[in-house]
């Protein structure tokens, strides 16, 4: 997709620009609109803090790796700054705690977890990835009422996965976001939220271009990181990721269907080994790793979609046969055309985002792709 304006503008941060007994007073400087933090024990003289944020019109969004720390908002910040905004803490490794007067909650590896800045409270964050949303309360002002009733809580529900997806997406894709785009993506996110909170039938209806588009980005990613497998067809699909053949095949529907999109990915993959000059297997070998167990049924789907066999490709892998575009669409594209507001499936299914297990960022992307929802 051809972006016509300027891409948003992303603001960097890192400690790492100061020397290393000023990188904790530094960052410590640039929290203190938000809270106070504390020096942890462990502290000696480095202290790494990073971040990435762009703003989508009310809606701030900022990819942070923070050392372990703790952090308090005092009821003296909520008067004296005029941030009462809700945020919402995305784990990506480690966990984070709040508390609130008596009450405490941990987010772990995958959670969500909505604090409002408009009420004092203390928080300690033992991991190195986060995402936070903040969410303006001006914009979010009409549901204010299920934000509150949320407030110091890990977000659940079958539709929570799928935000979790999108926060990550808008994240990984940052740098593609372009001014244009802002407004398309603010709302999605508002009504994605909104029916994660209450999945009210008119919160459904809204969202469904949000939803889908997530649910979208949840298959494609299974499906790259099972081609290996036979057996992966639609019933293998709807097994693991736990939703219904209507719902796959309403998100695939502009790819011509699950198997077409199946088989294509693997033919790329297979076509790009095979022309990689420094990979030396076989020819069968590389189309087993890619799933296809008939070499006849391979050769003759593959000479349908590039002109040539596949033994032409491994023999000739320095010519340039055809020039591949491997690039999918992105959860962007989806959302600024049209074609992706399709109907949701009317038996209720979702196709989530499966729960996590406490990880490290690599197993936490590769497991959010392999198991179920609960």
């Amino acid at each position: 997709m051809e972006n016509k304006s300027k891409s948003v503008e992303l603001i960097e941060y890192s400690t790492l620009d100061f020397e290393s007994q000023q990188q904790f007073d530094a960052f410590s400087q640039a929290a203190a609109p938000i809270c106070d933090l504390k020096k942890p024990h462990s502290f000696n003289s480095g202290f790494r803090a990073k971040f990435s944020a762009f703003d989508l019109g009310g809606i701030d969004i900022i990819d942070w790796e923070v050392d372990p720390t703790n952090s308090e908002r005092t009821n003296d910040q909520i008067k004296k700054t005029d941030l009462d905004n809700w945020a919402i803490w995305f784990v990506r490794s480690g966990c984070f705690y709040n508390e609130y007067n008596d009450r405490s909650v941990k987010a772990k590896t995958g959670d969500l977890m909505l604090v409002s800045h408009a009420r004092p409270w203390k928080s300690r964050w033992e991991g190195q990835s986060f995402v936070s949303v903040g969410l303006d309360r001006d914009k979010f002002s009409w549901m204010a009422p299920s934000l509150d009733e949320a407030n110091l809580s890990v977000l659940n529900g079958s539709l929570t996965g799928l935000l979790r997806t999108f926060i990550s997406t808008l994240v990984d894709e940052a740098h593609k976001i372009s001014e244009d785009q802002k407004q398309i993506l603010s709302r999605s996110f508002s009504d994605l939220l909104a029916v994660s909170l209450d999945p009210t039938a008119d919160n459904l209806r809204n969202a469904t271009p949000a939803l889908n588009a997530s649910r979208l980005t949840i298959a494609r990613e299974f499906i790259r990181k099972n081609l290996a497998r036979p057996e992966l067809n639609v019933d293998f699909i709807c097994k693991s990721l736990g939703t219904s053949r209507r719902t796959l095949y309403s998100v695939f529907e502009e790819h011509g269907g699950v198997a077409k999109y199946i088989k294509t990915v693997r033919l790329q993959a297979c076509y790009k080994a095979l022309s990689d000059a420094a990979d030396l297997r076989f020819v069968s070998t590389i189309a087993y790793q890619y799933g296809f167990t008939n070499m006849s049924l391979f050769s003759r789907q593959f000479k349908d979609q590039y002109g040539f066999s596949p033994k032409e490709a491994h023999d000739c892998r320095t010519a340039d046969h055809v020039r591949l575009n491997t690039s999918s669409p992105t959860l962007l594209d989806h959302l600024c055309r049209s074609t992706s507001c399709i109907a949701p499936a009317s038996d209720g299914a979702n196709l989530t985002a499966p729960s996590l297990p406490e990880a490290s960022t690599r197993e936490y992307d590769e497991a959010t792709m392999s198991k179920t929802t609960a």
